[in-house]
């Protein structure tokens, strides 16, 4: 059931669809999902003493390339809103906390090798996909006259050969902002240590 006391709010009002020009991009090694480990919906919420949590993606999408957030199966933005939906909980009785998307791109590049005669017989040349999330946290009770401040930030990337399917590539996407996110939690926990007063 969703909290009443959490409100989201986005400069978004789009979503285009996934992959296509990238399709020719590769992978020969179908374990793309090897180090998808982390798993949200394992992870302990994490209990702040304010009565509400609002959400604020700023983060605009540019839509030109080497941007690639609108092409993918699920964006790093929608993807960071579901972690603090399911992890952040208002448990107090009055005061806010604002968490705020600052960066949520994902941006891929070519990655550039000498070429020898062998790698005719390779898929030696790639694209790198690297996804940054950076958000903010804000919290203020008592009138404000408590407030508490934290900036988490988490890069991740992951590469594919030519060969690559669309599923294949997309495969990739979604391990790599399933990494970042479970970075961006690591930070965010360690993080919220300093602030034992805000912590239920």
């Amino acid at each position: 059931m969703a909290n009443k006391n959490i409100k989201v709010s986005s400069r978004r009002s789009f979503n285009i669809g996934i992959v296509s020009f990238f399709a020719l991009l590769g992978l020969k090694d179908k374990s793309v999902l090897a180090d998808n480990v982390f798993k949200l919906m394992d992870m302990e919420p994490i209990k702040i003493t304010v009565k509400s949590l609002k959400i604020q993606d700023l983060y605009a999408m540019p839509l030109v390339d080497p941007y690639v957030e609108h092409r993918m199966r699920r964006s790093p933005s929608d993807a960071l809103i579901g972690w603090a939906h399911t992890i952040l909980r208002p448990i107090g009785t009055e005061g806010t906390a604002i968490f705020k998307i600052l960066d949520a791109s994902a941006i891929v590049s070519n990655i550039n090798s000498d070429f020898t005669f062998l790698d005719l017989f390779k898929n030696k040349q790639s694209s790198k996909i690297t996804i940054k999330l950076s958000g903010k946290l804000e919290l203020f009770r008592d009138n404000n006259k408590e407030t508490g401040y934290l900036d988490i930030v988490a890069t991740s990337n992951k590469t594919a050969p030519e060969s690559a399917s669309i599923t294949q590539l997309e495969e990739i996407w979604d391990s790599n902002l399933n990494n970042v996110i479970g970075k961006f939690d690591k930070e965010f926990r360690d993080q919220i240590k300093v602030l034992p007063q805000f912590l239920g």
